[in-house]
């Protein structure tokens, strides 16, 4: 493919997915093996219902949402168990630290996540690579999440420049769809080796 610099001035990263793989899957079989119900039950009952979503955007406290997955599957299990749990579903991202590192040299890096009060602080004290971003735009503090047009508006403000000097990298498609027709430019994330190939192609690192 033809070298095609591409001029930007800051760079918006996802974490689940991007930075770091993600595996709710392993809360759920986590859940089910204390007897919550399968995994396919626990799956629906926290991510198939209102509770996730209210705690990504704030609506619900780690305590009101710890209380109502608990009395939701019938669990009885300590705080502190269930937030272990809840926060164990991440592994490294190959390669992506590195890329981090390097791309912080030459941008200002703002992360944007659907995320809650437990997975950033968990991720945060165990994730180096974090300490590269200048700001955070978290759907726990802002109140809002990706494809809402909030969160987008919000990450506007936060780089403070025309929206077609950010490059937005996201692996969902809706959100990078919705990042499109909010005026940034956007790249969907199929893999580290890809994205670093991009990286390459377009003059960015």
């Amino acid at each position: 493919m033809p070298f095609e610099s591409l001029h930007i001035d800051a760079l918006a990263l996802d974490l689940g997915g991007v930075l770091v793989r993600v595996d709710h899957g392993r809360f759920c079989r986590g859940l089910a093996a204390l007897g919550a119900g399968s995994p396919e039950e626990v799956q629906a009952a926290v991510f198939g219902s209102d509770l996730e979503p209210g705690y990504d955007t704030g609506r619900l406290t780690s305590r009101e949402f710890y209380r109502e997955v608990r009395e939701r599957l019938g669990l009885s299990l300590p705080y502190s168990r269930f937030r272990d749990l809840w926060s164990d579903v991440f592994d490294p991202m190959e390669g992506m630290a590195e890329a981090v590192a390097r791309l912080a040299r030459r941008h200002p890096l703002f992360l944007v996540s659907n995320t809650n009060p437990w997975h950033f602080r968990y991720l945060k004290a165990r994730y180096p690579l974090l300490a590269h971003f200048r700001r955070f735009i978290l759907s726990y503090r802002i109140g809002s999440r990706k494809p809402e047009e909030g969160f987008y508006r919000a990450l506007l403000q936060a780089v403070g420049g025309p929206a077609g000097r950010c490059l937005f990298v996201d692996d969902k498609p809706p959100f990078v769809a919705a990042a499109r027709a909010h005026g940034f430019r956007a790249w969907r994330f199929t893999g580290p080796k890809e994205f670093c190939r991009r990286l390459s192609r377009h003059n960015l690192w």
